[in-house]
This record gives structure tokens, C-alpha cells and sequence, in this order.
């Protein structure tokens, strides 16, 4: 593969990748989020990030081999030398879109998590004891005395 091939692939594989945060971003940001949908997205995001990682080294190694150094100065330098310049920003700007999607997504997961956690403890206390065993089953048939009735 040459480097520009290897390149424009590596933008739109970023790309594809920047889609699937945004339309996990989407399903999260949904009143109720779908289980279904998010584990899709996730097993799509983890090939992705293999995809990803499989073309960084492969830059990386070209970048290498043609006397650039590793780090950002050596890939931009690279970029320029294959005449990839717009390609590279491209890529650096996707970057860091996908940074902050995927740390915001990862905020919301975290404080739904948190959400989830309370009610249960909250479940717990309310019954004196755990809701749920070590399957995953609810212990109770019901909830001992509490109605869910208003």
C-alpha cells in the first residue's frame, strides 16, 4: 500500500469510527437508551480500533522506513513528503473529534452507571437486603411490603 492509499484509509476509517461514537453519543442521549443498539455499536467500535491500530503501525512503519521519526513532527513530516499534507490535517482534526466524542460518551455511560447503582442501593436498603443474587436474578418474588402502586 502506498502512502497516500495508506493514509486516505486511515481518514476514512477515522471517519467511519467518528460516525459510530456519534451515533452511540445519539442512542445514549436517548431517554432510553437501546441495549441492542449499543452493543452493535460496540463490537463495531472495537473493530474499528483494531482497523485503526492495524494502519497506525503500518504508517508508522512506512514513516519509519523513509527516515521520519515516530512521533507527531516525523508523521507530519512524512505527510508532506507524500504530498498528504491536507489528508494529514484531516486525519489529525478527526482525532481529536473522536477524543472528545468518545470521552463524553464514556461521561455519560459513567453517570449511568452511577444512576443505576443508587437505585439498586436504594432497592436494597428498602427491603433489607439484596435485590438481586449472584445470577443476576431478583431474589424477591415482589418487593416484600413495597407497593408500586401510588
Amino acid at each position: 500500500m502506498t502512502p497516500a492509499e495508506l493514509l486516505r484509509e486511515q481518514q476514512a476509517l477515522l471517519q467511519a469510527f467518528a460516525e459510530t461514537l456519534d451515533a452511540e453519543a445519539t442512542c445514549l442521549g436517548s431517554g432510553n437508551a437501546d441495549g441492542e443498539r449499543l452493543s452493535t455499536l460496540a463490537a463495531s467500535k472495537q473493530k474499528q480500533l483494531s482497523e485503526l491500530d492495524r494502519l497506525e503501525g503500518l504508517r508508522r512503519e512506512q514513516q519509519r522506513s523513509q527516515g521520519f521519526g515516530v512521533g507527531s513532527q516525523g508523521a507530519a513530516q512524512f505527510a508532506n513528503a507524500t504530498g498528504m499534507d491536507e489528508t494529514w490535517q484531516r486525519i489529525r482534526r478527526l482525532a481529536e473529534q473522536v477524543r472528545q466524542t468518545n470521552r463524553l460518551n464514556g461521561h455519560i455511560i459513567s453517570q449511568r452507571l452511577e444512576h443505576n447503582q443508587q437505585a439498586i442501593d436504594f432497592l436494597n436498603r428498602a427491603i433489607g437486603g439484596s435485590v438481586y443474587g449472584p445470577s443476576g436474578q431478583s431474589r424477591h418474588g415482589g418487593f416484600g411490603g413495597i407497593s408500586s402502586k401510588a
